[in-house]
């Protein structure tokens, strides 16, 4: 945070004195109605600076959202780097939960959390494109950092993946309208007909772990840092309602 904050400022001064030479240099072309060809550098003094910002304040706006824009630019640009460098681990992941051709030329992978508010509204859009869009592959990443429930959660629906019910686990419990606990989530495994005692057995055991230790690695690998963030054929797309991953899977088709 210090660090963001600090390049803020040094990037708002720098544009800031950069806007008050081109005012200045402005000013003097139009007093001496001729060009300044090679001018000695031009004092600047706190008061300069304040008239300045106080006369025309959008400069100060001006350089923040322009800063916002070049950071914004540099994250997306580093995330597909990322991305692409872990493309195989995003995409074919053996122990990761998914749904469609296993080598379908089209895949969209989703890192989300059991417990976190937007993914359970993009829940029922990602169960409509895997309904709709039957030659893609998708694959499902469960991240436990929004609640202490989350790692149960993920472990349950890891579990269940491994009788084939994982998208029976993936709807019940995003579509939840009271706060997940184990004694909920047992229950839901149950309704969806699991075997409960290979369940229990599989919800702690060292593969649904190891899967659960393993996107949490990839995750702060690809420095995702909030849910749900969707991934498209090794790039991240910035739409999270139905219409707009199906725009974005049209495109490649």
């Amino acid at each position: 945070m210090k660090n963001s904050l600090y390049i803020s400022i040094v990037a708002l001064v720098v544009s800031v004195a950069t806007a008050l030479c081109v005012f200045l240099c402005c000013c003097c072309n139009h007093q001496y109605q001729k060009p300044m060809l090679k001018s000695a550098p031009v004092a600047l003094n706190v008061d300069d600076v304040r008239t300045l910002l106080e006369n025309n304040p959008e400069i100060v706006v001006n350089a923040l959202q322009r800063y916002e824009q070049v950071q914004r630019e540099a994250q997306l640009q580093e995330a597909s780097r990322l991305f692409k460098e872990n493309i195989e681990e995003l995409n074919n992941n053996a122990n990761s939960p998914f749904v469609g051709p296993k080598d379908a030329k089209i895949v969209l992978v989703e890192f989300f959390d059991f417990s976190c508010g937007y993914c359970k509204r993009l829940a029922p859009a990602v169960e409509e494109i895997v309904k709709k869009n039957k030659d893609i592959k998708v694959v499902f990443k469960p991240i436990t950092f929004v609640a202490p429930i989350s790692k149960y959660a993920a472990q349950a629906a890891l579990a269940a993946n491994e009788q084939g019910k994982f998208m029976d686990m993936y709807k019940v419990m995003l579509s939840a309208d009271s706060k997940l606990t184990e004694e909920t989530i047992n229950a839901m495994a149950e309704k969806a007909g699991l075997d409960m005692k290979k369940f229990k057995e599989a919800v702690n055991s060292d593969k649904v772990l190891n899967t659960i230790s393993e996107v949490a690695k990839l995750s702060e690998k690809l420095q995702i840092r909030g849910v749900p963030t969707l991934v498209l054929n090794g790039s991240q797309i910035q739409v999270i309602d139905e219409a707009g991953i199906q725009a974005e899977i049209d495109r490649l088709k």
